[in-house]
């Protein structure tokens, strides 16, 4: 895993220390993630064959299973694939962030000198990424122990246990908070670095 967490060819610049250390280590959970496209793809082809089918319930059970319930039927299926994709965006927003993969609307930003882009960053950063991350933060994971309390599940036959995929609001905001932190450290650290060697010179 030490390997994996190391930076790749076409990786941007991450820091030192610590900074280095957490962003690479929430670009590995994104592409970790990444690959539950896998399993939704597979979803995607069983969903289809069984609606064509047109089988309704697929397994039953006589005990309740975490998130399905006492059976497997199709709507649980399609409730599967968007929890699925729901966790994958969730996981791989902040790596979308660090990898600047993003989209912008700054297009004047292209134009910009270096260090004009980090000061840009920065100021985007401190006043509307990690605030917003950190306000949805705060209020998904309200809104996750409310699902928990509720026992809330599909009103229509599919999964249960809504409170699993609302966790990863506060984890998905939690990660780009923490992101945006060590984004805007590497980037005041730079800033600084690079005016301090002016003074010198």
């Amino acid at each position: 895993m030490a390997q994996d967490l190391e930076s790749r060819p076409g990786d941007p610049d991450l820091g030192v220390g610590p900074v280095h250390m957490v962003l690479n280590g929430i670009l590995w959970i994104g592409r970790a993630a990444a690959w539950i496209l896998v399993p939704i793809l597979v979803l995607v082809l069983i969903s289809v064959v069984l609606s064509m089918a047109k089988v309704g319930t697929i397994f039953s059970w006589d005990s309740d299973v975490f998130l399905f319930g006492s059976k497997l039927t199709l709507s649980s299926i399609g409730d599967l694939l968007w929890h699925l994709f729901g966790i994958m965006l969730m996981l791989t927003m902040a790596g979308a962030i660090i990898t600047d993969s993003h989209v912008r609307v700054d297009f004047l930003r292209q134009h910009m000198s270096a260090r004009n882009k980090a000061i840009v960053d920065v100021i985007g950063h401190l006043f509307l990424l990690i605030p917003l991350c950190a306000i949805v933060a705060y209020h998904g994971y309200d809104f996750t122990v409310r699902s928990f309390h509720m026992d809330e599940g599909s009103n229509y036959d599919g999964m249960y246990d809504r409170f699993f995929i609302k966790a990863f609001i506060p984890i998905g905001f939690g990660l780009m908070l923490l992101a945006g932190i060590n984004l805007t450290i590497r980037d005041l650290r730079a800033l600084f670095t690079k005016q301090s060697g002016k003074a010198d010179d």
